[in-house]
C-alpha cells in the first residue's frame, strides 16, 4: 500500500479522524492507535514478515533494558550489547546478504578449478528491514553508550520501530528524536498540519509527475542500451540521476508530511542536494538519516581507531564507510562500487583540509555565480554518472555503458529524436529543480508558507493540474527494494 495509491487514502483518513477525535485525550490513547494503524498498514504491505517485525520489537526492547540494568557489570553490559549487535545484523546478513555470500563462494571454487554444484537459493526480503533494523541498532548503540534512556514502555518502543509513515523506505529515525515525540501527547495545530498537506502535495509531485516522466525516458535507453548512441546514454544517466532523486526524495516529503498530519515531527531526509557544490555538502544533504546514521555509528568510531595514520586513516575510514553505504542498498557489486566511487571522491577534500568546511556558496543568492554554477554541474555530472552502476544489474553492464558513452556517438546528435513528450519532461524537469531553488534555504523543499495566499494557491492549483494531467501511476518506490 504505497503513499500515492487511493487504498493509502481510505486508510489514512479514518486514522486521522479517530486519532484527533475520540484517542486525542491522552498519548496512550494516540499510541495505541497508531501502533494498531502501523501493524494493519505494515501487514497489508508485507504480512508474510509482520511476526518478524514484532520479533524485532520484542528483543531489541529486551535488550535495551537489560543493557541499561547491567550497567555496574561491565562484562554482562557488553555480553547484550553483543547480543544486539549479533542479532541485529544477524537479521540483515540473513535476509539480504546470503545469496550474495555463497554464489561468491562458489564462484571462488570455480575460479580455483574446484567443482562445485549450486542450486540457487531464494530468500524473501521483508520490507523495510534496513530501516527498521538500523533504527533498532542505532537506539542499542545510544543505550549503551548512556546518549538515551531506554523505554521502559513497550507501547512508546514499539510505535518508535513501527510507526507507519517511516517504516517502508525511512527517514532512519533517532530515539533522541522520536521518543520523546512518542511519549508526550500530541495537540493539534493548525499549521502544522497545513504544512504538512503541503510537504504530502510536493512528494506526491516528486514522485508520479517527475519521478515516474523521469523513468519513461531513462528505463528505455538502460535496458536496451547496447542498441543506443553515447549521447543516448548520457540522456539516460540524466534522467536516471533526476528519477532517483524525485522518487526517493519523494517518498521522504510525503512521509514527513504524512508524520507532521499527527503532530510527530520526522527529520529531513534530503536538502536539495543537487545545489552542492563538493562531494562532502552532497552527502550532508543526500538520504540525511543514513548519511548521519553512518557517520556516528561506522565512520566516527573507525577514524578513532585508525587516527594514528592521520589523512591516510581518514581515507580509510571514509572509503570503508561508503563502501558500507553502497552494501546497504543490497547485496551486489555494482551497490559496493557505487559506494567506493564516493569514498574516493572525498579523497581531494581530505588533502586538501576543506573536508569539514561547509560550503554554503549558494545561501542568500537569488542566482548562483558563473563559478558556482559550474561547480554545482560539474558535481552533479559526476553524481549522475556514479549513479549508472545504482542503476545497472552488473559491473559489467556499467563499464559497457560507460564505453558505449565514451564513443564518438557521443556527438550523433541525429540519434535523439526530439517529441513533444521529450520537451515536456524537460520542462517539468526544470520547474522542479527551480522550485526547489527557491526553497534551497526552508525548512522542505515546498515550504511557501510566507507567500501571499493569492500566490499560495496559484501554487497549489498549479501541482494539481500537473498530477492531473502529467501523473503516472506506480506501485512501488525504488527504495522500497532496500
Amino acid at each position: 500500500m504505497v503513499f500515492n495509491s487511493f487504498n493509502f487514502v481510505i486508510f489514512l483518513i479514518p486514522v486521522l479522524v479517530l486519532y484527533w477525535s475520540f484517542f486525542k485525550k491522552s498519548s496512550v490513547l494516540q499510541n495505541s492507535l497508531l501502533l494498531a494503524s502501523s501493524v494493519i498498514f505494515y501487514g497489508l504491505a508485507d504480512l508474510r514478515f509482520l511476526f518478524l517485525l514484532v520479533a524485532s520489537i520484542l528483543i531489541n526492547y529486551g535488550l535495551g533494558l537489560k543493557i541499561n540494568k547491567s550497567a555496574a557489570n561491565e562484562k554482562t553490559q557488553k555480553r547484550y550489547w553483543y547480543l544486539g549487535l549479533i542479532f541485529n545484523i544477524g537479521l540483515l546478513v540473513y535476509f539480504k546478504y546470503t545469496h550474495f555470500f555463497i554464489e561468491g563462494f562458489v564462484e571462488l571454487l570455480h575460479t580455483l578449478g574446484v567443482g562445485a554444484s549450486y542450486n540457487s537459493l531464494t530468500i524473501l526480503l521483508p520490507l523495510g528491514i534496513s530501516f527498521f533494523t538500523f533504527q533498532s541498532l542505532g537506539y542499542l548503540i545510544d543505550v549503551y553508550n548512556e546518549e538515551v534512556k531506554p523505554s521502559s514502555n513497550l507501547l512508546e518502543f514499539s510505535l518508535f520501530i513501527s510507526y507507519f509513515p517511516k517504516i517502508l523506505s525511512g527517514p532512519i529515525e533517532r530515539a533522541s528524536n522520536l521518543l520523546p515525540q512518542i511519549k508526550n501527547k500530541r495537540t493539534f495545530s493548525y499549521e502544522v498540519f497545513v504544512d504538512g498537506l503541503r510537504q504530502i502535495l510536493w512528494g506526491l509531485f516528486a514522485k508520479v509527475v517527475i519521478a515516474e516522466n523521469c523513468a519513461i525516458m531513462a528505463d528505455p535507453i538502460f535496458n536496451d542500451y547496447e542498441n543506443k548512441s553515447g549521447l543516448l546514454l548520457l540522456i539516460g544517466a540524466f534522467y536516471y540521476a533526476i528519477q532517483l532523486y524525485a522518487d526517493f526524495s519523494g517518498y521522504s516529503n510525503m512521509a514527513i508530511g504524512i508524520s507532521k498530519l499527527f503532530g510527530i515531527q520526522l527529520m529531513r531526509n534530503f536538502s536539495t542536494p543537487f545545489f552542492s557544490t563538493n562531494i562532502s555538502d552532497f552527502w550532508r544533504k543526500w538520504h540525511i538519516s543514513l548519511t548521519t546514521w553512518m557517520m556516528d555509528y561506522v565512520f566516527t568510531p573507525l577514524s578513532f581507531t585508525v587516527r594514528n595514520y592521520h589523512k591516510k586513516g581518514l581515507v580509510i575510514a571514509i572509503i570503508t564507510t561508503f563502501v558500507l553505504v553502497g552494501f546497504w542498498h543490497g547485496a551486489h557489486w555494482t551497490f559496493g562500487l557505487y559506494g567506493l566511487l564516493h569514498g574516493l571522491y572525498f579523497i581531494p577534500l581530505v588533502y586538501s583540509g576543506v573536508i569539514n568546511s561547509s560550503q554554503k556558496l549558494t545561501e542568500g543568492t537569488r542566482l548562483p555565480s558563473l563559478k558556482v554554477l559550474l561547480k554545482m554541474v560539474a558535481l552533479f555530472v559526476l553524481i549522475m554518472l556514479t549513479d549508472v552502476f545504482f542503476r545497472v544489474p552488473t559491473v559489467l553492464d556499467g563499464i559497457h555503458y560507460f564505453r558505449g558513452m565514451g564513443s564518438k556517438s557521443l556527438f550523433d546528435f541525429q540519434s535523439v529524436f526530439v517529441s513533444n513528450t521529450s520537451i515536456l519532461i524537460l520542462v517539468l524537469v526544470v520547474i522542479f529543480m527551480g522550485v526547489e531553488w527557491l526553497n534551497k534555504e526552508k525548512t522542505h523543499d515546498f515550504d511557501i508558507k510566507n507567500l501571499h495566499l493569492l500566490l499560495r494557491w496559484l501554487c497549489y492549483i498549479g501541482l494539481f493540474v500537473m498530477l492531473i494531467l502529467f501523473g503516472r501511476s506506480s506501485e512501488t518506490f525504488i527504495y522500497f527494494q532496500f
